[in-house]
């Protein structure tokens, strides 16, 4: 069975979705990145694959066709499973049905599922995935809701007796934003959320670049060299944090 992880945000603008795109990019296993977000079709147009897609989630769930028909071959390991883009029926983003389906992805691939912004955690959501990835901006509000949502997890994962990660992952990162967000440095952040650091994901104007474009994910961009030390992290390698002056690490 693959690992199921979960890119979550508590809220808008957090850069949750460009942080899944771009670790999913650089994953080192057979991976598939599943878009939960019931009236959207991002992760298609940030993977430069919104003209390959078909079929998506909202055509597997309600039966109009098979799970490995609505896949899009975004590279040679990585697989997404689009969102539909206008929906007819609505979709809850984590329903039983949507569950499932990150559930036989798993017996093939490792999965990422990006979580729309806001999602309130339940048993249920708790105990389909293996580990959370709480997507933060480096100031003082944003850190603050982030903080609750971790405690939302924690609690309702106590409910089930599947084991649950928690993670953070600093996104659209710059020193000079997290001074005037009133942060300190990044242990102020790892403390006010609570949850041990995955890894930090800077703001990369080269990454926006492509992502509004439609193009592919910029393989040779300063994010992209960070995100495969995050996937690697999620593999299990033991990749340092880096310690440079571009992020001022003190952990």
């Amino acid at each position: 069975m693959g690992k199921k992880i979960a890119f979550i945000s508590p809220l808008g603008g957090q850069g949750t979705s460009l942080a899944a795109v771009y670790v999913a990019a650089a994953a080192h296993h057979p991976s598939a990145l599943v878009d939960t977000c019931g009236f959207s079709g991002t992760l298609a147009c940030m993977l430069g694959a919104d003209a390959d897609t078909v079929m998506n989630l909202h055509d597997v769930v309600y039966g109009g066709c098979e799970l490995e028909d609505a896949l899009t071959d975004c590279s040679d390991h990585l697989k997404l499973l689009p969102a539909a883009s206008f929906p007819e029926r609505p979709l809850s983003p984590l329903s039983v049905e949507v569950r499932r389906v990150i559930e036989s992805l798993s017996r093939e691939y490792d999965v990422l599922a990006d979580i729309p912004a806001g999602t309130i955690p339940d048993c249920g959501m708790t105990g389909c995935f293996d580990m959370f990835v709480i997507c933060s901006r480096a100031d003082t509000v944003s850190l603050g809701y982030a903080s609750k949502l971790c405690r939302l997890i924690r609690k309702a994962a106590a409910q089930t007796t599947s084991p649950c990660a928690i993670r953070l992952l600093l996104t659209r990162f710059t020193p000079e934003l997290m001074k005037f967000g009133g942060v300190q440095d990044i242990d102020r952040c790892i403390d006010t959320v609570g949850a041990r650091l995955l890894g930090v994901l800077p703001h990369d104007n080269r990454a926006l670049a492509a992502v509004l474009s439609g193009q592919p994910p910029d393989t040779g961009c300063e994010l992209m060299r960070y995100a495969r030390d995050t996937a690697a992290r999620l593999a299990g390698m033991r990749v340092p944090l880096d310690s440079g002056r571009s992020f001022r690490l003190s952990i």
